[in-house]
């Protein structure tokens, strides 16, 4: 349970957002998992897996596909991922990390993990399943959560005391249509997202951002768009200024007999108003498994 004191991969697909043209309506959360969401929250990052799961893209290019906090996640809960599990909800306030999940928990699962050489202790008429350093918890038969042990512990204290996603995060939400498979806001404050890799220069990027959100949909192919509020004008412009040598880049290093991946190149633009900075991204479906290569690995 390493992996749950830093952000998971699942927040690396920010730099994967793109352009859409529906409606800000809001994602949908499940109502189980937002009663569980404290008020100090400043990073959310959602995933429906029932629906993402659905899409052609997904099936054709995503579903052998590792992804190490879902196979966590559901290795610690005793879930099929392609059957049981149905939403993932991480939540942070850049100290307290926990990832929850929706899902069909198997009634014998608490046993089984003991089995394995967890240890069962109690916290607030709750059973905690690990050790110090990391556990799992049923909050009932559909819902659990897992993370760092004193993250837990964070979580079940603020229980009862959430009214849903804070003022700020509700309000980035807005912006974010109901259909998105993927989103992500983020409200400022510390946050370690621990890329590494292709993806190592978004660490720096983030830490230009005060506020921020991404959505992406793959429906059709890969859209969406990542939204970024800077403090000041200048810090605006050098990251849209990396980014835009970041699309350069990934040009220069595609061979030119791609010329499908060159293309979708061209679905990567900024845009810069004031001090928001914008990346639009439209890769279309038959590119998709090579673009997601670039940046998250080949299949194994």
């Amino acid at each position: 349970m390493n992996c749950f004191r830093r952000t998971p991969l699942l927040v690396a697909v920010v730099v994967l957002a793109g352009c859409s043209h529906k409606a800000a309506v809001g994602p949908k959360v499940d109502p189980a998992l937002e009663t569980l969401i404290p008020e100090d929250t400043t990073l959310l990052v959602g995933t429906r897996l029932e629906a993402l799961q659905k899409t052609p893209v997904y099936q054709k290019y995503l579903a052998d596909r590792k992804f190490p906090q879902v196979e966590e996640f559901a290795k610690q809960t005793g879930l099929d991922p392609e059957k049981d599990l149905w939403e993932l909800l991480f939540v942070s306030n850049g100290k307290n990390n926990v990832l929850l999940g929706r899902g069909k928990f198997a009634n014998e699962m608490e046993p089984r993990l003991e089995k394995g050489g967890a240890k069962r202790f109690g916290y607030k008429g709750y059973n905690l399943i690990g050790d110090e350093k990391a556990a799992v918890v049923f909050i009932s038969s559909t819902t659990a959560a897992m993370g760092p042990t004193e993250s837990l512990r964070y979580l079940l204290d603020q229980r009862g005391a959430s009214k849903g996603p804070p003022a700020a995060l509700a309000a980035l939400m807005k912006d974010i249509p109901a259909e998105a498979q993927f989103w992500a806001v983020y409200a400022g404050g510390p946050v370690e997202l621990g890329f590494t890799g292709n993806l190592a220069n978004i660490n720096k990027l983030v830490g230009s951002i005060q506020t921020g959100s991404v959505y992406f949909d793959l429906r059709t192919g890969l859209s969406g768009v990542a939204s970024g509020e800077c403090s000041t004008d200048q810090s605006a412009e050098e990251v849209q200024g990396a980014l835009k040598a970041f699309v350069g880049l990934g040009r220069l290093n595609t061979p030119a007999n791609q010329p499908e991946m060159q293309a979708a190149w061209d679905g990567l633009r900024t845009t810069l108003q004031d001090k928001r900075v914008k990346l639009y991204i439209d890769v279309p479906q038959n590119v998709v498994d090579q673009f997601l290569a670039l940046w998250m690995g080949r299949k194994r």
